[in-house]
């Protein structure tokens, strides 16, 4: 069930952050979302996290650049490639959610503008924690019982025996 619930939000997810790191790139898709993703990184790169620690204000361009193509990387190994680097994506992309719902919070504009962020931060975090259960539930021994047999020096054919005079 696990299996099945994360293939499907990190496809979902995947297209979603291709799609919306598409946007932040070009303005082939829309180009007044495209506008308005501009403005809107001007005015987040005023009060981007480590400013007041390092006094480093990053060029809004850069910066949308930056998250747009992140997201796009990110959003294909979630949706596409299989192995570890799906958890590293994801994780990459719930720190830029997160930073995306500061912003909004430190520019004090309001739920509205807020709640795409809130959400798609609690979906990545809800596939983290599937993922992390699934980890949980795996078996902890690295051997079955076969080997185990075979490893103490009992043969195959003396334990079937042996299940044979139980019953």
């Amino acid at each position: 069930m696990g299996s099945v619930v994360l293939k499907v939000l990190g496809i979902t997810l995947g297209l979603f952050f291709i799609f919306v790191g598409t946007i932040k790139l070009t303005p082939s898709v829309n180009g007044d979302i495209y506008k308005e993703m501009r403005k809107t990184y001007i005015r987040n790169s005023k009060v981007f996290p480590l400013v007041k620690q390092t006094g480093w204000k990053p060029n809004p361009h850069t910066y949308r650049k930056t998250v747009g193509s992140t997201e796009i990387i990110c959003g294909a190994f979630l949706a596409f490639f299989p192995g570890p680097l799906k958890e590293v994506a994801n994780v990459c992309l719930l720190t830029i959610t997160l930073n995306d719902i500061y912003a909004h919070w430190a520019l004090d504009e309001g739920l509205d503008k807020m709640s795409p962020a809130i959400v798609f931060s609690l979906l990545l975090t809800c596939r983290l924690v599937i993922f992390l259960q699934g980890l949980a539930a795996a078996p902890k021994s690295v051997f079955d019982k076969s080997q185990l047999d075979s490893a103490s020096g009992v043969p195959d054919s003396a334990s079937r025996v042996d299940d044979k005079k139980d019953q």
